[in-house]
């Protein structure tokens, strides 16, 4: 059986604000598809096995950065070697940052009804495919630790995360870098650990952040990872050793996706990145947040073929 297979997150806060836009995506949907709202791993691991089944053709997924990397993750645990269904984000979520750099705009009512007007017609979907990012079992677009994983707790504390709040946020931890204040120091203290990417050995710098991705923008239009779309089948990964100062001073370099003229400021493409520390290490994958052990292996994961409408 083919088809869409629509899976949303119940526990989003926008799902939780509009409890019946589960209703509308399923009344839009119609006999196209399926539509599956998981209540925890376990069955989302149970969703992605009867989706193998039935040969589903494309899985549009209702939620933000972070429930694209769980289902991601499930599909690449049930599916294994074979290939994953095409990948269409609904942009439900808070953060909506890979729909975001691929161009995709809408409400998810819109962009599924877009999507079963495609499918029902026949026509090629516009695509693109991006590589995905692995750690352990985890599969996302985006990793970080540092000031990139601080950043997004503080982001997701308090009151509820906006475009306004993360501009906010930025706007005080540049401030609090020029007078070095707590702020900035909480959020940029150093990371003591060997780095090597696929297998050659960076310079030993006190790391504010290492970050790692195969899409360019992280959001609010910034582009570090700028030469990763020019070089298919690699990851790109940046470490920040310099003084949140330096780095502040860097952020305008950084918007405009070029390359930061600063020795402590390491890139490099490949496949593999190996962080090695003293003792455990937190990390956050598309906006989710992980403890890692004393050495924390980044890969570059298969190809995903994603609709961009």
């Amino acid at each position: 059986m083919a088809g869409i297979g629509v899976i949303t997150n119940p526990h989003s806060r926008r799902n939780r604000r509009n409890p019946e836009l589960a209703r509308q995506l399923a009344y839009i949907l119609g006999e196209r598809g399926t539509l599956q709202m998981p209540r925890d791993l376990e069955a989302l691991d149970e969703v992605a096995r009867r989706f193998l089944e039935r040969e589903v053709e494309v899985v549009a997924i209702n939620g933000g950065d972070g429930t694209n990397h769980r289902v991601l993750s499930a599909l690449l645990r049930v599916y294994g070697e074979q290939p994953l269904p095409i990948i269409a984000m609904l942009r439900g979520g808070t953060m909506n940052t890979a729909a975001h750099g691929l161009g995709i705009k809408g409400s998810p009512e819109a962009l599924l009804g877009q999507l079963t007007s495609l499918y029902a017609s026949g026509a090629p979907m516009p695509l693109t495919e991006r590589n995905l990012v692995l750690v352990d079992d985890n599969a996302g677009f985006i990793f970080g630790n540092g000031l990139i994983s601080r950043f997004l707790e503080a982001y997701y504390k308090g009151s509820e995360p906006s475009p306004a709040k993360a501009a906010w946020l930025l706007a005080k931890a540049i401030g609090s870098a020029v007078v070095q204040g707590p702020f900035i120091r909480e959020l940029a203290a150093p990371i003591q650990a060997e780095v090597r990417l696929d297998g050659r050995l960076w310079p030993s710098l006190p790391w504010t952040t290492i970050g790692v991705s195969t899409v360019d923008d992280i959001g609010l239009g910034f582009r570090p990872f700028h030469q990763v779309l020019q070089h298919p089948g690699t990851l790109q990964a940046v470490g920040i050793g310099c003084t949140p100062m330096r780095f502040a001073k860097a952020l305008p370099t950084i918007y405009r996706g070029q390359a930061v003229a600063d020795p402590a400021v390491i890139t490099g493409l490949g496949e593999e990145l190996v962080i090695s520390a003293e003792g455990p290490q937190s990390y956050m994958i598309d906006g989710d947040f992980h403890q890692g052990g004393q050495r924390i292996v980044v890969r570059l994961g298969p190809r995903v073929r994603l609709v961009t409408f």
